[in-house]
Formats: structure tokens, C-alpha cells, sequence
């Protein structure tokens, strides 16, 4: 339908909305709302998923330490039990040497002191004890020149270091003029084994009344005959 003015005057002017325009409707606020709500939870989201699947590989790797140490403290148990093993060995080694060493080295010692007394025509031996790293020897003998020979032949023999007359005097017990004498000295095995000094030589390995009239049919005068070693249980 046109409209014709027939007065002649404009008409009034139309209004023209303002630029803001009129205020969003609260269906555009929710989709927002909505929208950033889902936009944080994907994020969240994919955030959790990273860190589940690094807590899932610590986890992992938390086991499989776990299981390591296991197996390295069985490994630690059985090296234990090697080690107790190889210690006893050794404790069963050293005592067998030892035990050995202390067969040996009093023969030895009784063999070689043996030898230098049956040089001798009137020297007796009563007692012989160790004293720490030396060796002590009680006697007598029947004249002053048989004790410096039984001195001499003992510096001499290679077998006594540092041999000292520590007491010599005389005796005239049961009407018979005799010379009591003590001295110590130091035993050189020729096997480099233990020194018998250190072992468990009893005190008067030699015995009372060892010499030349000691009595056994047929023993050399002056010998002394090898003692009987003790034998030790080992446990």
C-alpha cells in the first residue's frame, strides 16, 4: 500500500537504535557458560590423563626397584653365607697349619737340643718352657767346662739365637759337687714355621733326670727323646 503526504511536511524521523544494541538474551549466556564449563573440563582432563599415565609409569617403575631389591638382598643373603663359608674354611686352614706347626716344631726343637746335649758328657736338662719368645732351660751340669761347651755348642749349632747364661751357681747336695745353671735362648726353625715358643710346649718338656743316666736301655748318653704332642679338638 504507498502513502501519499498530501500536506506537504516530512515526516518525523525514525529512531535509530543505539550501538550496543539491545542486552544478549540469557539462552547466549548459558551456551557460554556451558561452552567454558567444557573447555575447563577437557582440559582437566587431559591434564589427569597425563598425570595418570606418569603416576601409572612410576608405579611401574616402583615395582620393578621392589623386585630388584629383592633380588639383590637374596643376592646379599647368599654372599653373606659365602662369606661365612670362605671364613670358616679359613679358621679350619689356619687351624690345621697351626696344629701342624706345633707337631712339628717341638720335635724339632727336642731333635735339634737333642743332638747339642749328646755332645756333652754330664749335662743334664730338667725342665725347658717357653717364656714369650724365648725359651727357658733349667739343668746342670758337672763341671764348668761341660757348661761352656753345652754354651758353645748351642751358639754354634745355627738352631739358637741369643743364647744368655741368665744363673750358674754351684751345688753339693747328696755329697756330690754339681752346677746348676738357667739360661734362655731363642729357636730358629729351619722350616720357617711357627716357633714352638709361641705353642703350647708344657713346662719341663725335657723331664726331670734327662741326660746321660736317664736310665733307657740303649738311648745315646745325653739325648733327650722327642715329647709327646698333645693332641687339640677342633670344633
Amino acid at each position: 500500500m504507498i502513502k501519499i503526504n498530501l500536506l506537504g511536511v516530512a515526516p518525523p524521523p525514525s529512531k535509530v537504535p543505539s550501538e550496543g544494541g539491545p542486552p544478549a538474551p540469557m539462552a547466549t549466556l548459558a551456551v557460554m557458560f556451558v561452552g567454558a564449563l567444557i573447555i575447563a573440563f577437557g582440559i582437566v582432563g587431559v591434564i589427569y590423563k597425563i598425570w595418570s599415565n606418569q603416576i601409572t609409569d612410576l608405579q611401574k617403575r616402583q615395582s620393578q626397584e621392589k623386585l630388584r631389591q629383592t633380588e639383590l638382598a637374596l643376592v646379599k643373603s647368599q654372599n653373606a653365607k659365602y662369606q661365612q663359608r670362605l671364613k670358616d674354611l679359613e679358621t679350619r686352614i689356619n687351624t690345621i697349619q697351626a696344629l701342624q706347626n706345633s707337631r712339628v716344631g717341638p720335635v724339632e726343637l727336642m731333635s735339634a737340643l737333642g743332638n747339642i746335649v749328646g755332645k756333652t758328657n754330664d749335662i743334664y736338662i730338667y725342665t725347658l718352657a717357653p717364656a714369650g719368645e724365648r725359651l727357658k732351660l733349667d739343668g746342670q751340669s758337672g763341671s764348668v767346662d761341660s757348661m761352656a761347651s753345652f754354651l758353645a755348642f748351642l751358639k754354634n749349632s745355627g738352631s739358637f739365637d741369643n743364647v744368655q747364661l741368665e744363673q750358674f751357681y754351684q751345688d753339693d747336695q747328696h755329697e756330690r759337687l754339681t752346677y746348676k745353671f738357667a739360661l734362655s735362648c731363642q729357636f730358629r726353625s729351619s722350616t720357617g714355621g711357627a716357633s714352638p715358643t709361641g705353642g703350647a710346649l708344657p713346662e719341663g718338656a725335657g723331664g726331670p733326670g734327662v741326660g746321660p743316666s736317664s736310665g733307657v736301655p740303649g738311648e745315646r748318653p745325653g739325648a733327650i727323646a722327642p715329647p709327646q704332642i698333645p693332641t687339640r679338638l677342633i670344633r
